[in-house]
């Protein structure tokens, strides 16, 4: 039962320092992204099994997390509070031909983020962007003017 209950708890501790540190894994994990990631899982590894280096005490640590994962799936579906608490919501960071600074410093989003997903959806200036929405996966979603007829 401790492994469950180690499990858990550094899942939800991993999940919200995830949540704090990472925000564009998704869709786009630098180097440095990677690195705290691999980190926070190798740190948390020693503290949900102990002592125990039985094949069953991990396991059962990997079902724990599992079956954690898909709880939390399944719940963000039901409760909608709970995918915008583990996940985050969408912020317009670049409308109308303005940046929203405060968004971006929150997002930790750098202008060279914002235009590399501009180049990739084919547009060569700003000028040529309504708006830039971070998702609540980190993706960059760039929203290109509509040319009027």
């Amino acid at each position: 039962m401790g492994i469950v209950l180690r499990a858990t708890l550094l899942y939800l501790v991993v999940l919200l320092l995830l949540r704090i540190t990472t925000m564009r894994i998704m869709r786009s994990a630098t180097p440095l992204d990677m690195a705290v990631i691999f980190f926070f899982g190798g740190i948390a590894v020693p503290p949900i099994l102990g002592d125990d280096r039985s094949i069953t005490g991990a396991l059962l640590a990997a079902a724990t997390l599992a079956g954690l994962h898909t709880t939390l799936s399944h719940a963000k579906r039901l409760w909608p509070t709970i995918g915008m608490v583990t996940e985050g919501n969408p912020v317009v960071i670049f409308s109308n031909g303005e940046w929203d600074e405060a968004k971006m410093r929150s997002k930790r989003v750098d202008p060279r983020d914002v235009m590399a997903e501009v180049r990739q959806k084919g547009l060569l200036h700003l000028s040529d962007v309504q708006s830039a929405i971070v998702e609540h996966n980190g993706a960059i979603t760039i929203v290109p003017k509509q040319e009027s007829s």
